[in-house]
Order: C-alpha cells, then structure tokens, then sequence
C-alpha cells in the first residue's frame, strides 16, 4: 500500500510550526496552503517531476510564499492635535507545496521526496516568520508617530511607515533567499 500526502495534514504541520513562534498571539495570523497535484509513484527523476506539475514559475522552484499585512490605526484629536491611540495588524500568508496525490513506489524517492517537502516547508516557514516580524515593526513604527496638526497628516505618515517596512521586508526576503540559496543549505535540493 502506498501513503498519500494530505494537505488537510500538510495545513495542520504549517499550523503548528506558525503557533510555535514565541509571541504570536499579539499578531492574528491566517495562513492557507495551495497545494498542487503531483503524481510521483512511477517518478525516477523527482525534480522533473515536481518541476512539471508546479505553478511555481519563479526560479524554478516548487514552492512559495506569498503574504499581505494589514493595519489599522485608531488616533484621537484632542487640544488641536492627532494622536495615535492604538495600532492592530493582522497577517495572511499563503503557502504553495507541492501534494503528492501518489507516493514514489521506491523507498530511497520516497525517503527522499520526505524530506525534500520537509525543507520546503523550513525555508517557507522563514518567509513567514519575516512577515510576522514585519507586523509587530508596523505596530510599533505606527504607534511611535508623532502628532500631527490634523488626522488626515497622521494616517499619511503612518501609512508612509507601514509601507515603508513591508518594502524594507521584501529586502529581507531577498536577502534570506540568497544566503539559503532559496532553500539548498535548509535542504531544499534534489541535485
């Protein structure tokens, strides 16, 4: 008999590994998993394989992250000026593996395709944990503008900031992909 991968199991793994990160709750966080069809039981070249069947179309790769940070600020107007009062985020993150609707019939694949999904994972999860450090900087970023004359002043700067950080963040995930080798030193290689 031949196991299947299931991404209900794949869903509750990227739970846990998210709910594992200290200081989580301060920052509600929804992720959802697109996993993509991949029939790997007569397989002999899993790369091919898993390069053929994947929506991925960035530098090859089988796998992905995708988030989006929202934030909302509360400010106040009082004795002719705009304060922030309070600042909430909130994460999505999406990831996209690869879910093997049949297992490789040899061991050493199998083994190895184990593996392989599991150091996708690792090196998706890194990009997830930068959007949720992203969240918290917004948060504190946003809450340490100055007042302004008027609310419309304030929510300008605020935004500027926010924006300001996510753009700081993709420069950190640029800089995770290069020094990971988008994933090879955590594993993520079938060379």
């Amino acid at each position: 008999m031949i196991a299947q991968a299931s991404a209900p199991c794949a869903l509750a793994a990227m739970l846990c590994l998210l709910v594992s990160v200290p200081a989580l709750a301060r920052v509600p966080v929804s992720v959802s998993q697109l996993g993509y069809p991949v029939d790997l039981a007569d397989a002999t070249d899993l790369q091919a394989a898993l390069t053929a069947a994947s929506p991925v179309r960035v530098h090859g790769n089988h796998s992905q992250t995708r988030w989006f940070i929202r934030w909302r600020t509360f400010w106040r107007a009082d004795n002719g000026l705009c304060r922030m009062q309070r600042v909430s985020t909130e994460v999505d993150i999406e990831f996209t593996l690869p879910d093997a609707i049949r297992l490789p019939r040899r061991t050493e694949l199998r083994q190895r395709y184990a593996e392989y999904l599991a150091a996708l994972r690792t090196h998706e999860q890194g990009h997830a944990d930068l959007a949720v450090q992203a969240a918290r900087e917004i948060e504190q970023a946003l809450m340490a503008v100055p007042p302004h004359p008027d609310c419309d002043g304030l929510s300008a700067a605020a935004n500027r900031r926010g924006n300001a950080i996510i753009d700081q963040t993709r420069a950190r995930e640029l800089a995770y992909d290069e020094a990971t080798g988008r994933g090879r030193t955590q594993g993520a290689s079938l060379d």
